[in-house]
């Protein structure tokens, strides 16, 4: 018998933060025949082109032309310690330091929770023309 080794798709564990949902879920990122995890990366953000926030052993992908559009229906989050609400989806990918390959997450759902906050376009605006984040939306200890 001839025996063919059949190329088995290997996905990611990361986490969904959706904006029109407003829900956090654990996801899977696959590869696809090229290896390549874009295709599954971009389903999930929903997007055309993306960017990488850095939250330590992990990234925050998201849309990178998300603030080019914006409408009163804009959905965004904020994810605490970084520097501005991103407009759409978001998802969290850990890296390989040595390869900056993407990995599974080490974030939890919980913890990931405990950093995000949903917001509206008129959230977005009164905090900028505030100049803050902090006094609107506060995040438990």
């Amino acid at each position: 018998p001839i025996f063919v080794k059949l190329k088995t798709q290997t996905m990611k564990k990361a986490i969904l933060i959706d904006v029109h949902n407003r829900t956090i879920t654990e996801v899977n990122v696959l590869e696809d025949k090229s290896g390549s995890q874009l295709s599954s990366i971009y389903e999930h953000l929903k997007c055309s082109i993306f960017e990488c926030v850095n939250i330590g052993k992990n990234d925050i992908y998201v849309d990178e032309e998300g603030i080019l559009d914006v409408t009163p229906d804009t959905k965004f989050f904020f994810y605490k310690g970084t520097h501005q609400p991103f407009a759409g989806n978001g998802l969290i990918m850990g890296f390989d330091d040595e390869t900056g390959d993407s990995v599974d997450t080490t974030l939890t759902i919980d913890q990931v929770k405990s950093n995000v906050k949903f917001m509206t376009a008129t959230e977005v605006a009164l905090s900028v023309r505030m100049g803050v984040l902090g006094p609107l939306y506060t995040f438990p200890e």
